[in-house]
């Protein structure tokens, strides 16, 4: 299974393990992905499991890509690991997709 995917330009969906082990490449994804578009929605929704490095990754990420007048909407609905975890570290992430994501 892989870690992400994309389900269109603005949308990448993490799946499996984020943890200390694999945050170099997910961030790369991410920045890569930063590259092409403004807006960048990373559903965590299918994660299994993430750390609190992983989450602080994503929170950096995302105030990096804001200091370069970019998004990153953290998007989490469903996952109680990834709600439990982000509330843990105080970071916050969106509940709702914008409309035109896909």
């Amino acid at each position: 299974m892989p870690l992400h995917y994309f389900l269109s330009k603005r949308l990448l969906r993490l799946e499996g393990r984020l943890y200390s082990g694999n945050l170099s490449e997910v961030q790369f994804e991410i920045e890569s992905a930063l590259d092409r578009t403004q807006s960048l929605i990373v559903d965590l929704d299918p994660l299994e499991k993430i750390d609190v490095a992983g989450a602080y990754m994503l929170y950096i990420a995302s105030e990096k890509a804001r200091e370069n007048n970019k998004e990153i909407i953290l998007f989490c609905r469903n996952n109680e690991i990834v709600k439990l975890i982000f509330s843990f570290a105080g970071i916050h992430y969106s509940t709702k997709l914008p409309r035109a994501t896909l």
